[in-house]
């Protein structure tokens, strides 16, 4: 059989499991990210402006590669004697340029729409800065679901899984 003092254990670890339990119906929540935001959006920052300069980099290194070959091939049209004037030869050298033209063009797309990519990045941080966000705790879940601040973040969060 059991002793009294068995019976009196085991009810005060109940008691104990039952307190605990209750303790952990409260809940934490808390926006860690109002404390990255500004940094997020000063390093977007910096991304887009070192995206556009490495655009102007590749433009003028693709400029200079298209001076290179056309002085190349007009050295070598002048060794072999060929007017530069008109025919074949200025077609090949207006083509060369057009592409030329058209890869630069491309470069500095390319480095536009990156530097944009993180202007939005930006714009998305400094927008989560200002986004009103608090540490609390509440009795229950009950009190959570219900309270419409929880619910936007939460929302918010799930739709950011899909960005």
């Amino acid at each position: 059989m059991c002793s009294v003092v068995g019976v009196g254990v085991l009810l005060s670890v109940a008691a104990s499991a039952v307190a605990s339990n209750q303790g952990s119906a409260k809940i934490k929540t808390s926006g860690y990210a109002v404390n990255t935001a500004p940094v997020d959006a000063y390093a977007a920052q910096q991304k887009a402006s070192y995206a556009l300069a490495e655009g102007e980099r590749n433009v003028e290194r693709e400029r200079r590669n298209y001076l290179q070959s056309e002085g190349r091939i007009q050295s070598t049209f002048a060794a072999n004697n060929v007017s530069l004037a008109s025919g074949s030869a200025l077609d090949l050298l207006v083509n060369n340029r057009a592409y030329a033209q058209e890869r630069m063009n491309d470069i500095r797309y390319e480095s536009e729409i990156k530097a944009w990519e993180y202007d939005v990045a930006k714009t998305k941080a400094e927008a989560r800065s200002v986004t009103p966000r608090q540490s609390y705790e509440r009795d229950s879940w009950e009190e959570t679901l219900s309270d419409p601040l929880f619910l936007i973040q939460s929302a918010q969060k799930g739709l950011s899984l899909f960005k």
